[in-house]
């Protein structure tokens, strides 16, 4: 057999008699580990192409269901990822491109004599690996350096993944930064590479540039909220994240039917709305079902939703279009999923139940976060100097994650951009902080400000498990790291501009700390996760989790009856037991 030109398309099963042929005792557990985490499927029935391996196990990928850490995970992820490549012969065809004598080659030996070679410890420069990965992508598609422009990394971009996207735009970078060394110049264009082209927020292919024009216009119309007359303003405008959502799902409408069918550049967006071109959309999605650009069925439902919210608000009858799709089997699957928890969300639910270890990783997140940053200080002050920008980014970002799971677990799981919103002086102070004749701190949310229209009141008391004292450390040691923190009225200042905290510059703190303290969630996990805990210790007190989210009966009972079924389960399956008188 010939583990480099298989007339079948490879499975695990080739990988592991490779790893076992060729001797990679390092690579044998860990390839035999993917039929478990492939659904305890047999190896020689799982395809083993690595870039689906690495879709389905993303750098960021860690479930603490499957692996004791985010470090434990990555390692069995590259190992896996090296035996693949092993045995289809991608290892090999690297190693020979890495070998070449050409512009590549005699641009990094240059390089090298300025920074060192791999293994060398100079820290004056950069290293070299980015462009090293950088090189190796250019010799896959025939580039010297001269050839490669930021224009033909944009047609090659859809093949990259995130990181290695990162990657090359770093190399190029380091070769701007040498270009005016005398050995270094020859080999490069003779323009910088500069910075790629900027994406413009959700656009998909084949949205074309006036659709994508009335899109943004349709949007704004159907999300501006009520008018003023008295004031001549708009009031109650739908928050960012709606935005956001339903310019995706037109988007991703129109993208999908570009996919199907020509569009014209004197269509406009009214005229691709309609039963025919949505049955074309819809047919697609409900084809695609593993491929680039799939969406689920609840997506899919919510995107027509939100579609035909737009169509409505914008003077567009959205009646036909609804009714030709009223029978439709993959929105009523989608119709289904949405009355519930998503399923991602339920399987964090689900390891949150069934571990105790992580259900207190989980209720002491704000106080192991804490601690860690509070050893960053520490050691700064040990070593008398001062933070670098990197260990301040660093501090600020564990505190604020500390001091937002404190709020979460120990006052209130408020949604995070609540959170971020919390004001703490001004007007309309939302988040109270201790003083004279209150020694405890309060959130206080009226109702116009939550997405349920419910007001959030809760007090969050000293000795609580550390949570307002976790707060107070934050207010003293973390929250002055912002800059102007002094002037600015928030809990969670923000950094580059007015206003609060930016929201994707907190989640992607959140992520990053959560997934090294080994549970990986988002910050939405708390209202569902603390829900969860406090319906399986007292099944049946719907008016708990009623005060908990400041949500309805109706809505705790739809989203986490199944975790209340699951204890009734085990109290009915203790009762079974004493029937038979067996732990007597």
């Amino acid at each position: 057999m010939s583990f480099l030109n298989p007339i079948a398309p490879m499975t695990f099963q080739d990988v592991l008699d490779w790893t076992i042929a060729e001797g990679k005792k390092d690579y044998i557990t860990p390839v035999k580990r993917c039929g478990a985490l492939h659904s305890n499927q047999p190896l020689a029935r799982i395809p083993a192409d690595h870039a689906e391996f690495t879709r389905r196990f993303p750098l960021e990928g860690f479930d603490p269901r499957h692996f004791k850490t985010d470090k434990a995970y990555k390692a069995w992820r590259r190992k896996v990822a090296a035996a693949i490549k092993g045995c289809s012969g991608q290892q090999a065809e690297a190693r020979a491109r890495r070998a070449r004598q050409d512009e590549w080659s005699l641009l990094i030996a240059a390089m090298e004599h300025l920074v060192g070679k791999p293994g060398d410890r100079k820290q004056s420069h950069p290293r070299l690996i980015p462009v090293r990965k950088l090189a190796d992508l250019a010799r896959q598609h025939g580039k010297s350096p001269k050839q490669v422009s930021q224009a033909w990394l944009a047609e090659v971009r859809a093949d990259l993944n995130p990181n290695e996207w990162k990657s090359v735009q770093s190399a190029l970078r380091r070769l701007d930064k040498f270009r005016n060394e005398q050995s270094i110049r020859p080999f490069l264009p003779a323009s910088p590479y500069g910075g790629p082209p900027v994406l413009r927020q959700n656009v998909l292919p084949g949205v074309p540039e006036h659709i994508a024009e009335e899109i943004s216009s349709w949007v704004q119309v159907a999300t501006r909220g009520g008018f003023d007359s008295v004031e001549g303003t708009w009031e109650g405008a739908n928050s960012e994240k709606d935005i956001m959502f339903k310019t995706s799902a037109l988007r991703k409408f129109v993208s999908t039917l570009a996919e199907c069918t020509a569009i014209g550049a004197r269509d406009r967006l009214a005229a691709l709305l309609t039963p025919e071109n949505a049955t074309l959309v819809i047919r697609r999605w409900t084809a695609n079902t593993a491929g680039q650009g799939r969406i689920s069925a609840r997506t899919a439902q919510d995107y027509m939703k939100a579609v035909r919210t737009v169509m409505a608000r914008n003077g567009v009858s959205p009646d036909v279009l609804k009714q030709h799709l009223a029978n439709n089997r993959f929105l009523h699957d989608g119709k289904k999923q949405g009355r519930g928890m998503s399923p991602q969300v339920r399987d964090f639910c689900e390891m949150l139940l069934g571990s105790r270890k992580q259900s207190l990783t989980f209720l002491s997140l704000h106080v192991a976060l804490r601690n860690k940053a509070q050893g960053f200080l520490d050691a700064c002050s040990e070593a008398g100097s001062e933070l670098t920008p990197s260990e301040l980014e660093a501090v600020r970002a564990i505190g604020s994650v500390a001091a937002f799971c404190a709020l979460e677990t120990r006052g209130a799981p408020i949604r995070v951009r609540n959170a971020l919103g919390l004001k703490i002086s001004g007007s309309g102070i939302t988040f109270h902080l201790p003083s004279r004749m209150a020694d405890h701190a309060t959130i206080d949310i009226p109702p116009e400000l939550t997405k349920n229209g419910n007001e959030i009141w809760a007090p969050i008391t000293r000795g609580n498990l550390n949570g307002l004292e976790v707060i107070e450390w934050y207010m003293r040691e973390i929250r002055p790291l912002y800059p102007d923190a002094d002037m600015s009225p928030y809990l969670f200042p923000g950094i580059w501009t007015d206003g609060s905290l930016n929201y994707k510059t907190f989640l992607n703190w959140f992520k990053r700390e959560t997934r090294l303290a080994g549970l990986p969630m988002t910050p939405h996990n708390f209202r569902h996760g603390l829900a969860s805990l406090l319906i399986q210790k007292n099944p049946g007190r719907w008016d708990l989790l009623e005060r908990l989210l400041d949500d309805t009966v109706g809505t705790a009972r739809r989203n986490y009856g199944w975790v209340n079924k699951r204890t009734q389960r085990s109290e009915v399956q203790k009762y079974v037991l004493d029937l038979s008188g067996l732990n007597a």
